[in-house]
């Protein structure tokens, strides 16, 4: 169990909200305002009269504040009771809940999964029980919208040797992240801290990712009987000059079959 430097215990959910925290000041807004740009350009582009939405592993809650601030009724799904307490703040319709399962009979107009969380499913089947899941809450005329990210970015990114450091007035966060090629599996070691409530509480957090070819990923696509209308090249932190590879995310507009 992790401990605040004041002294005391904290729960787990309280060490998990403390990176959600420090994740979200260090990198989350700053990759929602490039992804803000996106979906702006992307519902200009694919209008609907409909305006029901559902955000997959919605973390803090900024895609769905981002729809709910739009005349959407938008409704986010984490599996992280932690970063569903930290989305309240932004957002009252939140379930908890696995994206490869999801706890719903109604049918949404546009679904979103951003920040590469379906990176996180490290087997094929996986990510084609989540397409499938998508697939089920969906009507002929919903758009399905994700981003992953590029297999190149991984032994560029996740394979050097210098952690990626973030530091503010109330938190400090570390990532040092490694790559198999072999295995396709990166791994990310999150250590720091974060103010929450007056008490500074340790990060010890272990993350892993599998890098998909696009090949792969639309695959898994079709089995779950889903077609892309687009796939977009996405740099939301302008890393794309500083490292060899093609592009850094792919962003994927989805239909049903």
């Amino acid at each position: 169990m992790a401990r605040v430097t004041t002294g005391g215990t904290v729960t787990a959910s309280e060490a998990y909200g403390a990176f959600a925290y420090a994740y979200d000041r260090a990198l989350g807004e700053r990759f929602f305002r490039a992804a803000q740009r996106m979906l702006d350009d992307l519902l200009a582009q694919y209008p609907t009269a409909k305006r029901t939405h559902l955000d997959l592993a919605c973390g803090t809650g900024l895609v769905v504040d981002y729809f709910r601030t739009r005349g959407w009724t938008s409704t986010g799904v984490d599996a992280s009771v932690a970063m569903l307490e930290m989305a309240r703040t932004r957002s009252p319709r939140l379930v908890a809940g696995d994206f490869r399962a999801l706890p719903f009979s109604g049918r949404f107009a546009r679904v979103t999964c951003l920040y590469d969380s379906l990176n996180h499913l490290l087997e094929a089947q996986e990510l084609a029980a989540a397409f499938r899941a998508v697939r089920a809450v969906m009507d002929h005329d919903s758009l399905f919208l994700f981003d992953m990210n590029h297999p190149e970015i991984y032994p560029e990114v996740w394979g050097i040797s210098d952690p990626f450091i973030a530091k503010g007035r109330d938190y400090h966060l570390e990532i040092a992240t490694t790559y198999r090629s072999r295995e396709k599996i990166g791994r990310a070691m999150v250590t720091g801290w974060a103010d929450m409530n007056g008490k500074r509480v340790e990060i010890h957090e272990q993350h892993r990712q599998r890098a998909y070819s696009e090949r792969e990923i639309t695959k898994a696509l079709s089995e779950a009987k889903l077609v892309p209308v687009d796939v977009i090249d996405f740099d939301p932190y302008n890393e794309a000059d500083a490292v060899d590879a093609q592009t850094v995310k792919l962003f994927f507009v989805c239909r049903a079959e």
